[in-house]
């Protein structure tokens, strides 16, 4: 799944919950703790770097760039680094916000959007907003015994800020509960009803996948998932769809066949 994913499935089945938590690290930063044992790490990392730099220029650098390293002062290093980490620290919090979504979380990124003291915020609450759908439905139907998996049918409309979708060049994400898997780019193919469509074992599930255009910027999604134990799944379940960088969640209340 790799790491980007399973933040991903952690994110959506915290849910709405999770948002006010990461707004507040979006505004205010890390935890004091956190704060302090970044310092200390960044204070051994100052030490091992002028070592290093006493033996010598390393093969290929830039002489500038050494005497610059050396010039630093311990209190100009920490400064530095700890700035990148609070900055880091609230550039993430902010994405995962836009992974979240909902109204909550479109307003706070519309403040963060809206304001130009930090360029870097600024510009991930933008993109966060421009990939969230404006409208995201779904229905899930659940089996379990011989013919376990699921049905997920949902509808959306793409953010008016949204560069488009194009699922023949870009990741597909669906995620069902703790269900989850990319389909990779190249997978779908256009059919001759204008869908695009899906059908291949993703980690041991058989996955079908249809993606219909309604309008220019609104869609319907169906996926089937066969060989997943859908009783596993506890009401209400939160699903996700990512198509690139577009994005839509919400929780349903799954109908058990």
């Amino acid at each position: 799944m790799g790491q980007e994913g399973q933040v991903r499935v952690d994110l959506a089945q915290l849910g709405t919950q999770a948002v006010p938590a990461l707004i507040a690290a979006a505004q205010n930063g890390p935890a004091a703790n956190l704060i302090a044992q970044q310092q200390a790490d960044a204070d051994a990392a100052y030490d091992v770097l002028q070592h290093e730099l006493s033996k010598g220029s390393p093969a290929g650098s830039d002489p500038s760039d050494v005497a610059s390293l050396q010039a630093q002062s311990r209190q100009d290093f920490i400064a530095q680094d700890m700035n990148q980490f609070v900055l880091s620290y609230r550039m993430r919090a902010l994405q995962g916000v836009g992974v979240i979504g909902g109204n909550a979380a479109i307003q706070a990124l519309q403040q963060f959007a809206n304001d130009s003291s930090s360029p870097d915020l600024q510009a991930v609450a933008k993109e966060a907003l421009a990939g969230i759908s404006s409208a995201f439905s779904a229905e899930l139907e659940i089996s379990g015994g011989t013919s376990s998996g699921f049905e997920l049918k949902a509808k959306f409309t793409l953010a008016t800020s949204s560069d488009g979708i194009n699922p023949l060049t870009e990741p597909v994400t669906v995620q069902v509960g703790t269900f989850f898997r990319i389909i990779p780019p190249g997978s779908f193919h256009l059919n001759q009803y204008g869908n695009f469509v899906f059908e291949g074992v993703i980690n041991g599930a058989h996955l079908e996948a249809w993606l219909t255009p309604l309008t220019s910027n609104s869609f319907s999604f169906t996926a089937e998932g066969s060989g997943v134990d859908g009783t596993a799944l506890t009401n209400p379940v939160p699903v996700s769809l990512a198509i690139g960088n577009d994005t839509g969640s919400t929780t349903v209340v799954a109908e058990h066949d």
